[in-house]
């Protein structure tokens, strides 16, 4: 598992100060797919995919906390 770190996709000015959002995830998809659920603007979900490819993704050690795949917090604007 990985906990990954990026930026908000929807760009000025739907989105006025942007914003931030961490996933616990296995993989990039997995990522994708949690972050289009939590998504209210369908318009930019094509962006979702590069936001994961441009996130921070650092991996978890399996021993040490819960590991289930979430959204652990976000910040829209």
């Amino acid at each position: 598992m990985k906990i990954y770190i990026g930026d908000y996709w929807v760009p000025f000015p739907a989105s006025e100060y942007g914003g931030t959002w961490t996933v616990i995830a296995e993989n990039d998809q997995q990522v994708i797919d949690l972050l289009k659920e939590l998504s209210y603007d369908k318009e930019y979900h094509e962006e979702i995919s590069n936001a994961v490819e441009n996130a921070y993704a650092l991996v978890l050690h399996p021993e040490y906390a819960d590991h289930t795949p979430r959204v652990l917090d976000h910040f829209f604007t």
